[in-house]
């Protein structure tokens, strides 16, 4: 007997944090599983049941899941970055990598903007893709127009460095200003420089309301063209018209992905949406600068329409 107790705890070893007992769900789609995790120098070590681990910090994890940090794919943290840098409302809700520069909104240095994360010293991963407004205001301002030769090669050029700064890719805001004046070819071109370094296309679609297969159907275009994978982000229907079309709306993925292409999608569960109060005024009122904005606001007949 004694022989035995010795020959087993030989076999034991040492962690740094040994996690016991939890529900373990892995990420691989298998079911979850009651086991145990080890934890050393930073790194799983094992993973499954009855391990044969010591540890001076145990953790008992009954009843509780264990599970690897989730990754939020759409968020919007830009300028709460040094406001909250410990990210508790990520934190406590188990995502801990997060990726901003959505909607076609970000930093259009993203080496710079990944160097400023780093030194905030975040208690979340940050992954950021590169805004197609923000390119294409930086090259057009807000013109309302198709992007020259000369100006479309200004923005490849800058999805270009952004991409090798680190960005993971490209999104649009396709219903924001100046995005909205862009064409499918610009979006294309665009797509493909990110395409280049391995990057995807997230996209906030030009409608997700009467004409959202129209929308589906150009970002299902740009996948084809660009060859890139792409995110369509939340997925939704706006309008109690359009209550129900998503039998239409998840086919069309379906049938994409059917035919070889990458394209996924992401929702939120919630029934409310949050943006600008703009969206609800036509396009053509928020071109140019402000003072043509206010001009066109102040016109008697712009302003009764």
């Amino acid at each position: 007997m004694l022989l035995l107790i010795s020959s087993f705890c030989s076999a034991q070893k040492t962690c740094d944090i040994l996690i016991q007992n939890g529900k373990i769900i892995d990420g691989s789609g298998n079911n979850w599983y009651y086991g145990d995790v080890a934890i050393k120098d930073g790194k799983i070590a094992a993973l499954g049941k009855f391990l044969r681990y010591t540890s001076t910090n145990t953790i008992n994890a009954s009843g509780l899941i264990v599970a690897p940090g989730f990754i939020d794919v759409h968020t919007h943290i830009e300028g709460d970055e040094a406001k909250n840098p410990t990210a508790d409302n990520f934190i406590y809700d188990g995502v801990t990598t997060v990726v901003a520069g959505n909607c076609g909104s970000s930093n259009v240095n993203i080496s710079n903007y990944l160097k400023w994360i780093d030194s905030l010293k975040l208690s979340v991963n940050v992954a950021s893709l590169i805004g197609h407004n923000d390119v294409r205001r930086s090259v057009m301002g807000r013109a309302n127009r198709d992007a020259t030769s000369a100006e479309l090669l200004q923005m490849q050029t800058l999805v270009e460095n952004a991409m090798k700064g680190g960005a993971v890719g490209l999104s649009t805001g396709l219903i924001y200003i100046p995005g909205t004046y862009s064409n499918t070819t610009e979006i294309v071109a665009l797509a493909k420089t990110a395409s280049k370094y391995n990057g995807v296309y997230a996209s906030h679609m030009r409608d997700e309301g009467d004409k959202v297969t129209d929308a589906i159907n150009e970002a299902i275009t740009i996948a084809r063209e660009a060859s890139i994978p792409v995110e369509i982000s939340h997925f939704k229907l706006s309008g109690q018209q359009n209550w129900g079309r998503s039998r239409e709306t998840v086919a069309m993925v379906d049938n994409a992905r059917q035919q070889g292409l990458d394209i996924t999608i992401d929702q939120y569960p919630y029934t409310a949406s949050s943006t600008s109060i703009s969206t609800l005024l036509p396009d053509e009122i928020l071109a140019d600068g402000q003072d043509s904005i206010i001009a066109r606001l102040t016109n008697s007949d712009i302003k009764k329409e």
